[in-house]
């Protein structure tokens, strides 16, 4: 397919001799509407007039009026070079590098210079229009794969019959263990080809990692073939074996199927995480295939009910674990994230993927998020009394976010601590916003009006309307780390990129998640990020004593990794 070049959309347009009065350029002009302007030059400079400055001349708002305007050589209205480009410019670059212009020049057309000598005038606005839809797309597609991403997938229409499969690598970390991230990533895209064709005209997306979800608004286009069939067909599809560092790899994996059961409309996360829990019983129990049913809900993650997380609670075995926020230029801790572990008295450690799904479908998420909060707030006031001033960041669930307690909730832990409200950081995700935003964001104001500081959590992966951005009261914006780790590919630096820009202009603190090395984290200094958070520079760690440690003691001093 040919990428489109300024050669495409230039207007040829003679060289103009500085000398030429402005008389016979107004002429020239009038005479020829497809022409966009005049090009002129002196020396190395070349100078474009185009129609608007003609305009302003004539009307005398650049000190010249039409009976002057015939008397004017050309070269005395010259002002500013205009920006060349060479004809084999990709559109989207010579977009980009329009818009680096000043304020006041963005829109000016452009000189394409072409191999022979000659030149040509390019208008700016469809540059414009096609970088937009570029990056629309890309925000759209996952780097790795070139399937569609979560974002995508939240735009479709989940209604009745629609079917959604979630298929879940089986012992993926021992094939990237083994062969090395680079291979790991070469056997994704060999299985995001299969699966694609496999369901095709269905569409394939990439969740994240090797979590991949076709979903299909009418099963019907699979004649004669059941849910459960069509899933075993698609591992099949997926098999293998492909050729990776030269050795022919064999893939394993589960499936979840969740069929939409409204007419009018399901909610779309409300069906992946129906087909999420038939996945995990399918890679559980070892059958292969699931299909959603509502007992799966409650048991699919073999913890027991929600009776047994209530219990858990009030018996004090959920335990917060925190991990730094560097300063990306300083490397010092700038703040911390709570994190929820549940020390279970038979499993052990478990962490919040376990129990955190099950959590957020009851009502018990008040209660959790009740007992984290108050944990990390008592935890950021003893410090705070240590003279060590770390915000400390809780995220907020949808379920909580969207009642009406958790602002007194807050209110009554700030009260009863003396806790500055600005060392609060509460984080909520994108989803957790656009589940309910009218009522999200009234608590958000809430909160801000106390004082809290309010963040954005994992941005990019959900399917927040960027005019919201504007609309919500937010401090920090934290970018997914599926970004991150893609920072060193062309198309992925241009997203992050996108996004350093749009935050800054925002006004925002720009956050990085799940830096896991220094050239990483460079990178993302030089972008403008403000704080990065990952294992490069601490992985999240327990109080010593809930109440008296300091981050010093808890192994997040200024720095640490």
């Amino acid at each position: 397919m040919h990428t489109p070049v300024l050669a495409d959309l230039a207007v040829p347009a003679p060289i103009t001799p500085p000398d030429t009065p402005m008389g016979e350029i107004e002429s020239i002009l009038r005479n020829d509407p497809e022409l966009l302007g005049i090009v002129t030059e002196t020396g190395e400079d070349r100078f474009l007039v185009d129609r608007r400055f003609l305009e302003l001349v004539l009307a005398g708002r650049l000190g010249f009026g039409r009976a002057l305007l015939h008397r004017k050589p050309l070269r005395s209205l010259l002002r500013r070079p205009a920006l060349v480009l060479p004809a084999g410019t990709e559109w989207g670059d010579a977009a980009r590098a329009a818009m680096q212009r000043p304020d006041g020049f963005k829109a000016i057309p452009l000189i394409v210079a072409f191999d022979d000598g000659t030149v040509g005038i390019a208008p700016v606005g469809p540059l414009v229009e096609h970088l937009s839809k570029r990056y629309q797309a890309m925000a759209h597609t996952d780097d790795l794969t070139g399937l569609g991403n979560r974002r995508s997938l939240m735009e479709q229409r989940a209604a009745a019959p629609a079917a959604l499969f979630v298929v879940d690598l089986n012992r993926f970390k021992e094939i990237n263990d083994t062969l090395g991230q680079r291979h790991g990533d070469e056997l994704l895209r060999h299985v995001a080809v299969a699966l694609a064709a496999a369901c095709a005209p269905a569409r394939a997306f990439r969740l994240d990692g090797d979590k991949f979800v076709v979903f299909t608004p009418d099963p019907a286009i699979w004649p004669g073939k059941e849910p459960a069939a069509a899933a075993h067909e698609l591992l099949h599809a997926i098999q293998g074996p492909f050729p990776v560092a030269g050795i022919p790899v064999t893939v394993e994996a589960s499936t979840g199927v969740a069929l939409a059961d409204h007419p009018d409309r399901t909610e779309m996360e409300d069906l992946l995480a129906r087909a999420d829990a038939a996945m995990y019983t399918a890679k559980r129990d070892r059958t292969q295939v699931e299909l959603w049913r509502a007992a799966l809900t409650a048991g699919n993650i073999d913890l027991g009910l929600d009776t047994d997380l209530r219990a858990a609670i009030g018996n004090g075995e959920l335990v917060l674990h925190y991990q730094p926020l560097v300063d990306a230029r300083t490397r010092e801790t700038a703040s911390v994230e709570a994190l929820v572990r549940w020390s279970h008295p038979r499993r052990g450690l478990l962490p919040p993927r376990v129990f955190l799904p099950q959590a957020e479908r009851s009502d018990v998420i008040h209660l959790l998020t009740a007992a984290v909060l108050a944990d990390a707030v008592r935890q950021a006031a003893a410090w705070h009394r240590a003279g060590r001033d770390v915000p400390v960041a809780v995220n907020l669930a949808a379920p909580v976010l969207a009642s009406d307690r958790v602002v007194a909730t807050i209110d009554a832990l700030l009260a009863e601590t003396g806790l500055p409200p600005r060392a609060l950081i509460v984080e909520v995700t994108e989803s957790a916003v656009m589940t309910r935003p009218a009522e999200c964001a009234d608590r958000l104001r809430s909160l801000r009006g106390m004082g809290v500081l309010v963040a954005i959590d994992d941005f990019g992966i959900g399917n927040t309307s960027l005019g919201l951005l504007t609309q919500l009261p937010l401090d920090e914006l934290k970018l997914d780390r599926s970004f991150v780790t893609r920072i060193h590919e062309p198309r992925g630096r241009v997203i992050v990129e996108s996004v350093a820009r749009m935050a800054n202009g925002l006004g925002l603190t720009l956050v990085a998640e799940g830096v896991e090395d220094e050239r990483t984290a460079q990178t993302l200094t030089e972008l403008g990020f403000h704080l990065l958070q990952g294992y490069h520079f601490g992985r999240p760690e327990p109080a010593l004593a809930a109440g008296t440690a300091t981050p010093d003691q808890q192994g997040v001093t200024p720095g640490s990794r």
